[in-house]
């Protein structure tokens, strides 16, 4: 537990990260199904560049600690034989933690299998390449901010058939910082909503 407020409060101080209020797009025009748009970060306000932060290598952490042994076996099955069917029994909380493994991991492959598609996806190779510009090094922050979550779940007021809200949470002291996520169902599977936001990181950048 020290070592959990210790690594904590190091990295909160350095990174100097203020979470602000996440942000859900649908469009009100469509269905709740396949054609729904969302966003899947929360967004956030920085006054200072954080610096990348060092990963704890004296402590194995995976997000997959929580998992049941069976979806732990189902994952790397998946991981194994890249059959996206083996997480079709997977909840959108356990999506959220496959998704932050795998950033961890750096297995793009696996991450591109996750994410939701709606005819919209580049090339696998493309994809790769754009995330690897315009996210890896936010994803990074994200990972080691939220190693340590309190608290995940899925915000059934905001979630729909089709599209799953879930929040991971963390409580530091009296301050609460929190990351909302989107899921989308496709293909009977609860898939990560990563290419929206990827699109908009990389306008903005093209606007500079």
């Amino acid at each position: 537990m020290k070592l959990r407020w210790l690594l904590l409060s190091v990295f909160i101080v350095s990174s100097v990260i203020l979470i602000a209020c996440s942000e859900v797009k649908t469009n009100t025009g469509e269905s709740s199904g396949s054609n729904a748009t969302t966003n899947l970060y929360v967004q956030h306000v920085e006054e200072s560049k954080p610096t990348s932060p060092a990963f704890d290598k004296e402590y194995d952490f995976t997000y997959l600690e929580e998992l049941p042994e069976d979806k732990r076996a189902l994952y790397e099955e998946f991981l194994s034989n890249g059959d996206i069917n083996s997480l079709k029994t997977f909840t959108p909380e356990e999506m959220v933690l496959i998704m932050m493994n795998l950033i961890f991991e750096h297995n793009f492959d696996k991450l591109y299998a996750i994410t939701y598609n709606n005819h919209e996806l580049p090339e696998k190779q493309t994809f790769i390449a754009e995330y690897i510009d315009y996210l890896l090094d936010e994803d990074i922050q994200n990972y080691l901010m939220y190693r340590y979550y309190d608290n995940i779940s899925l915000n059934k007021d905001s979630s729909t058939e089709n599209i799953a809200i879930v929040q991971l949470e963390i409580i530091f002291g009296s301050s609460h910082y929190g990351k909302t996520f989107a899921l989308l169902k496709e293909d009977g599977m609860w898939k990560v909503d990563l290419y929206n936001y990827m699109k908009e990181k990389k306008a903005k950048s093209e606007e500079k």
